[in-house]
């Protein structure tokens, strides 16, 4: 059997990488944009290299990723796909099959040394399959909050302060489900503004996030479509108290 083709939806072999960096004194921002698609078959659950669809990514030590087929912007998938990560060592450090409704896959990885990151795409067992696979990294570690009394996070806030590209999709999230590194207890909420010199307009808001099982934890997922800094404000539904860890990512 032929090695499946990898291509980047337009049927292109899969770039390098495309990369950015940025620091400044309210944040930093670390993305390298990897988007691949893959059609394979018999793949012995993505360990089979002559069938599986390999890709290269530059990992960071200490940044946290979330690679898939599903759950992340611009993932998709037919068929049961399994994905594995190796590092630069081309040890397999870790994989997953199923994520999302027993057949999409994401994998949550934070390396302990920097380098070139191997991607393997395949299938569950010997089947066939297809999928998009997306990487979200992580702008930072997540940031541990504990409120009370904030009048559906518009008061006695934690905030928190990010410079963004244009274009860039970002995902604040107290859900476990949806974002690794997330936590919540009771029912937050999420607002996040845009800074114009100090002047803040909100941009979008939420209470309950839509996709996931996420209980009363909250996501906003919003694409960026002025570069400059975006601030996240956590706080509880209604006038009740609640904690957690709030995890911002871009993908």
């Amino acid at each position: 059997m032929t090695r499946p083709i990898l291509f980047l939806l337009s049927g292109l072999l899969l770039p390098a990488c495309v990369g950015m960096e940025e620091s400044n004194e309210l944040g930093i921002t670390q993305q390298e944009l990897a988007i691949f698609g893959y059609q394979a078959s018999n793949t012995n659950s993505a360990t089979d290299p002559n069938t599986s669809a390999d890709s290269y990514v530059t990992l960071n030590a200490g940044e946290g990723v979330m690679i898939g087929t599903c759950g992340i912007t611009g993932s998709a998938f037919s068929g049961d796909t399994l994905l594995r990560l190796y590092n630069p060592s081309a040890i397999d450090v870790t994989s997953n099959d199923d994520s999302c409704n027993g057949y999409g896959s994401k994998m949550s990885y934070t390396p302990s040394v920097s380098g070139s990151y191997m991607v393997r795409a395949g299938c569950y067992s010997s089947g066939t399959c297809s999928g998009t696979v997306a990487i979200s990294r992580r702008k930072a570690a997540p940031s541990a909050f504990s409120v009370s009394n904030t009048n559906n996070a518009q008061v006695n806030t934690f905030n928190q302060q990010y410079s963004f590209a244009a274009g860039d999709v970002i995902r604040a999230s107290t859900c476990s489900v949806n974002a690794a590194g997330a936590t919540a207890s009771g029912d937050t909420y999420l607002r996040l503004y845009r800074n114009d010199g100090g002047v803040f307009t909100q941009v979008m808001t939420n209470d309950t996030a839509a996709t996931g099982s996420c209980g009363t934890a909250a996501e906003i997922i919003y694409q960026v479509p002025t570069a400059g800094y975006y601030q996240t404000r956590v706080g509880c539904s209604a006038n009740t108290a609640c904690s957690g860890n709030l995890a911002v990512y871009v993908e």
